[in-house]
């Protein structure tokens, strides 16, 4: 209450004073209503200047207070004015002894609140390695960079020139020696197809309660898949010591205990807020975190699941530091989302703004490796409140979205679509507040988003008294399609040339080598646009020609949706036949391609022959290629390893019996890397296909030449494609030319436009490194960097 207005032009007006004093109150009331407030009626002065001004606020206080607390809030006026101005140094400040006393002032006054006013309290514990640790928010992330597509232009002599030296002058196919790539450029516009929308369409369903909670901190709550069954357990983190307890979801059958000591699964190492649960290395199965407040360190301790053999009945093994932390990574701005959909968690800190800086974890499937690739910055960000980011996979993509919380639970956001580089997406803004969820009126801290029924959707659960939960399941649909995910590679109409293999195998019949068209499927139905394949053309704009089937109408009603079908020679008739793998089973329906049908509707015709394989498993782990070079392709099946369950295709008009026979002698043992990025393609032209690893980061490939029946089957050659500046995702294989050989295909996932590097041979080339095919970028080095 300093009458100087010099000093203080708001403080020399006791009740201006305490009408604002009123109005503060009302805003606390506000942003929290439960909670306790107390009032200190000011202490006295010595300054007998002030001290009237003083005296005078002191005694409206109270008045302030009563008005508020008969309101029904819990507001408390506390007298400090028995507090001695001895005890204070400047009259106004209380001297070291004084701030002692003071402090027994507030400790009585706290402990005279009514018992029922205290309630447990609501949010996070204090943020000790919170924003402001490590170096604080980053400032400074860069914007994302996608790259330079290698789908580049060249000219009409470029093509040619690589179309000859594909060929080779040789009467065979089969490369003895070192395959040789050499780039052709764009050889195909593309716009052909179409993308979805990429607009989530909410609809989550209401399931109401399906747990009743266990009476623990709902702080500590935890939904996390720690079974690998692919839904969401029930999880709960001491405070203290980190100790996990786990009840498995068996809905809609009743939750379990995991392990074997009352649900305690893990002892624990530290307190709550630095353990992140997450998979690192794409088993299924969420792995045990602790993170470094001051460095962004991780160690790990791997998930192995269910062990009676094991402490608790869970088999947690540690694995040391798998991060060594990168500045401006805490605990308040790291996480562990899975940015490019490979299973695997990677390592991601939010700068200022909602700015993301991501390190892509590119470890081997279910190993103990993890490598991280620093990528760069990968969003500028949406959000100025941090906190209010969350990651989570709401269309089912297997790519965390990047989602932000409303005051009341809503969410809004930017869904994750791939691009020309591998871990650096481009997030689509679905628009205003509340466009993926409404909210419940519910503060975002008590909502989890998780898969609680498996089917690859992160669901909407809110947990409640007791730490129970109420789900909203998520039956948002989005059309979020490429023109890339319906591209195919198949020979449509059977015009390779003859080849003869005898020289190679001894015992291989003359047949054609199979030269691969241009095939995009509708994403919903199914049906395939065919251009076919005419090879180098100079009358073309890009020196290579494609022909449109049908008018460059659907060939076919289709049979399933885009991602189920594939193509292969199923009769060994020299003509890809369409196939529909389902996506659960494995079950294989085969359309055999009888060719043109001039007086049908579609100009040509596929005979449908039902199911010709009961499945093995997933549809995505199954690939259908030649194993045993007798022209019908055969069914593979991959482990989680990559090891194969392969059954040779026996294929007959007038069998009756099984279509497939085991082919166990031909299996592969596996390489570690994940399924998903696996496939058999014929590299070296011998008429069977090889095992092949292309690596989603680059695009580099390995090989696993095949030598069935000889032994050992699979014979490793190392690293036979350097990358050419796009995602592994973004590749694709073909026959382009009639070499029997597939070409090595980059794809613009949006527009499905196409480059070549044809696949040559140099059978004199003696080089030690047996089979190292080199990719030749000339004039694409500085354009892909």
């Amino acid at each position: 209450m300093n009458p100087n207005r010099g000093i203080s032009k708001e403080g020399n007006d006791p009740k201006g004073a305490a009408d604002r004093l009123g109005k503060l109150v009302d805003k606390m009331i506000k942003e929290c209503p439960d909670a306790t407030i107390l009032v200190a009626m000011i202490i006295n002065t010595c300054d007998k200047r002030q001290s009237p001004a003083t005296k005078e606020f002191q005694k409206l206080i109270p008045d302030v207070v009563k008005s508020r607390r008969e309101d029904g809030h819990h507001v408390l006026a506390v007298d400090f004015t028995t507090f001695k101005t001895s005890d204070l140094q400047d009259c106004i400040h209380p001297t070291n002894s004084g701030y002692k006393l003071m402090g027994d002032y507030w400790y009585s006054f706290i402990h005279q609140i009514p018992t029922s006013w205290i309630k447990k309290p609501v949010g996070s514990d204090p943020n000790n390695g919170g924003s402001g640790s490590n170096g604080g928010i980053d400032k400074n992330i860069p914007a994302p960079d996608w790259g330079k597509s290698p789908i580049q232009v060249t000219s009409k002599e470029t093509v040619a020139d690589a179309a000859e030296s594909a060929k080779g002058g040789e009467s065979w196919t089969a490369c003895n020696n070192n395959p040789i790539w050499k780039g052709a450029g764009k050889i195909a516009q593309g716009n052909v197809g179409h993308n979805g929308d990429w607009k989530y369409h909410k609809n989550w369903v209401a399931e109401g309660e399906v747990a009743e909670g266990l009476g623990w901190d709902t702080r500590y709550v935890r939904l996390h898949d720690m079974n690998g069954d692919g839904k969401t357990d029930y999880v709960w983190i001491h405070p203290k010591t980190g100790e996990i307890r786990c009840w498995l979801n068996n809905l809609p059958k009743p939750w379990s205990p995991a392990g074997n000591n009352n649900s305690i699964i893990g002892s624990g190492v530290g307190p709550a807020k630095t353990i992140f649960l997450a998979d690192m290395n794409g088993d299924g199965m969420d792995d045990y975190l602790v993170v470094d407040p001051d460095n962004g360190s991780v160690r790990v301790w791997w998930n192995y699941g269910p062990d009676e053999d094991w402490v608790n009945g869970w088999r947690f093994v540690p694995g040391g530091e798998i991060a060594s932390g990168v500045p401006h990574a805490n605990l308040e701005t790291l996480r562990f989302p899975d940015i490019n959909g490979d299973g695997r968690a990677d390592y991601v800190y939010i700068g200022e703004g909602g700015s993301l800086k991501h390190h892509m974890n590119t470890g081997s499937a279910g190993g103990q490796d993890v490598l991280f690739h620093a990528m760069g910055g990968i969003a500028t960000g949406a959000v100025r409140n941090i906190s209010n980011l969350i990651f989570a996979d709401v269309n089912g993509d297997g790519r965390d979205d990047y989602l932000i919380w409303d005051d009341d639970g809503g969410l809004t956001g930017f869904l994750n679509q791939p691009t020309n580089r591998e871990g650096v997406p481009l997030f689509i803004n679905q628009g205003d507040p509340k466009t993926i969820a409404d909210g419940i009126k519910k503060d975002p801290s008590t909502i989890r988003l998780a898969d609680m029924d498996g089917d690859g959707k992160d669901d909407y659960v809110y947990v409640g008294k007791n730490g129970a939960l109420s789900v909203w399941y998520n039956r948002g649909t989005t059309d979020d399609s490429m023109t890339i995910d319906g591209l195919r590679f198949a020979d449509i109409d059977g015009d390779g040339v003859s080849v003869h293999f005898t020289k190679f195998f001894g015992h291989t019949p003359n047949r054609e080598s199979q030269i691969d068209d241009y095939i995009w499927l509708d994403p919903k139905s199914g049906a395939p646009t065919v251009y076919l394949n005419a090879g180098v053309d100079d009358g073309d704009s890009l020196g290579w020609a494609w022909k449109p089937l049908n008018g460059g109408k659907a060939i076919a009603s289709g049979a399933a949706p885009a991602h189920q079908v594939v193509f292969g020679d199923i009769n060994g008739d020299e003509l890809d036949d369409y196939l529909d793998l389902d996506d659960k089973t494995g079950m294989l329906k085969a359309y055999l391609n009888v060719g043109e049908d001039k007086g049908s509707e579609y100009g040509w015709k596929f005979k449908p022959i039902g199911t010709i394989a009961s499945g093995l498993g997933p549809g995505k782990r199954v690939r259908i290629a030649d194993i045993d070079g007798d022209g019908r392709d055969d069914y593979i099946y991959l482990k989680d390893n990559g090891g194969t369950t392969i059954y040779r295709n026996v294929y007959h008009p007038e069998l009756t019996g099984d279509k497939y026979k085991p082919l166990p002698e031909a299996d592969a043992s596996g390489i570690n890397q994940s399924p998903d990025e696996t496939d058999f393609i014929d590299i070296n032209g011998d008429g069977k296909a090889d095992y092949v690893w292309p690596r989603k980061l680059d695009g580099r490939v390995k090989v696993w030449y095949n030598d069935y029946p000889n032994k050992p089957t699979w014979r490793e050659a190392g690293e036979i494609a350097g990358g050419v500046g796009t995602s592994g995702a973004n590749i694709r294989y073909g026959t382009l030319s009639s070499t029997g050989r597939v070409d090595y295909i980059p794809v613009d996932p949006k527009t499905g436009a196409i480059a070549a590097w044809l696949n040559g041979c140099n059978d004199f080339d003696a080089s030690e490194k047996k089979h190292k095919i080199t990719i030749f970028q000339r004039n694409f080095a500085d354009q892909s960097q």
